[in-house]
């Protein structure tokens, strides 16, 4: 039998061989490519780990960076031109020169005439300082003005501050965007308001405001006369709401003699249309033009 044996071993011999070695070369294949799959799904190496984590600490301090950086700061008189401008203003302000005010401006209405004419009590605006961040585009800018406000026979200035928008219209010239029904603009307006180097600024001059009435109680009870005298409907802007003070009659043409087309109790409302002149107001009434006396209007 062992001899049986022996001789089918040696009649098969090379077959088995060449199985066994089929069988290595399957074995190394598998293991091999385990091997090789290990290495690519491996964590990186530690030189290459600390590499990657330096990069993404890179990439968030750059991102930091650029958010703390403030690409629309508030500058101060940056802008020759636009200085030029709003120190005009003030001074035709102070003049009372409204048809300087009109070259100026892209809208002066009767309204802000009447403001103008009314504010006797004004001398002059002083110490202008031009504070300016971007417009909505290239060609405007958000205007903050400081200036010393000085009123007749006070001796303290008030100190002061205004928000104005201005814009280079298609001549190359800058003008006062004067227009408060604008919404975007009135909203680029108000987003820029409450910047934190805006509210820097307002508390500043809030802050000179405050020093100045605390220095001067000439100056302190001056304002708060001012504030009772002022005719309030007549400084009102177009658009707005005002109210009757008392019982007053509406009329077709502003004088005391035209046709009473009806009338208001104490507290009623109307909507403003403009300053007829420094006595008249026109309003909206029952869906047509009319007229109210200024006295009776708040």
């Amino acid at each position: 039998m062992l001899d049986d044996f022996r001789e089918w071993l040696s009649d098969n011999l090379r077959y088995i061989l060449l199985g066994l070695a089929i069988l290595a070369v399957l074995l190394i294949l598998f293991f091999g490519g385990r091997a090789l799959i290990g290495i690519f799904r491996s964590d990186p190496a530690p030189d290459a780990q600390q590499t990657e984590q330096e990069n993404n600490s890179s990439d968030d301090t750059n991102e930091e960076e650029v958010e703390n950086t403030d690409t629309n700061a508030l500058e101060e008189n940056a802008y020759p031109e636009v200085n030029t401008l709003i120190e005009s203003f003030y001074a035709a302000w102070g003049q009372k020169d409204t048809d300087a005010m009109k070259e100026l401006t892209d809208n002066f209405s009767t309204t802000d005439e009447t403001k103008v004419a009314n504010a006797t009590y004004i001398e002059s605006y002083d110490n202008v300082q031009v504070y300016t961040k971007k417009g909505l585009d290239e060609n405007s800018y958000v205007v903050f003005a400081s200036y010393d406000l000085k009123f007749q026979g006070i001796d303290t200035p008030a100190p002061g501050l205004s928000e104005l928008y201005v814009i280079k219209n298609e001549n190359g010239d800058w003008l006062i965007h004067n227009d408060e029904s604008d919404e975007e603009v009135q909203e680029c307006l108000e987003k820029t308001r409450q910047e934190e180097d805006v509210q820097e600024l307002i508390s500043q001059e809030e802050e000179k405001y405050d020093l100045a009435l605390e220095s001067d109680e000439e100056l302190n009870a001056y304002l708060e006369q001012l504030g009772e005298e002022t005719n309030t409907a007549l400084m009102a802007d177009d658009g707005e709401m005002l109210t009757a003070s008392q019982d007053c009659n509406v009329r077709a043409d502003a004088t005391t003699s035209s046709q009473i087309l009806g009338r208001l109790q104490a507290g009623d409302q109307v909507k403003k249309l403009e300053n007829v002149d420094d006595e008249w107001i026109k309003v909206e009434y029952e869906g047509e033009e009319a007229y109210i006396h200024a006295d009776l209007l708040q």
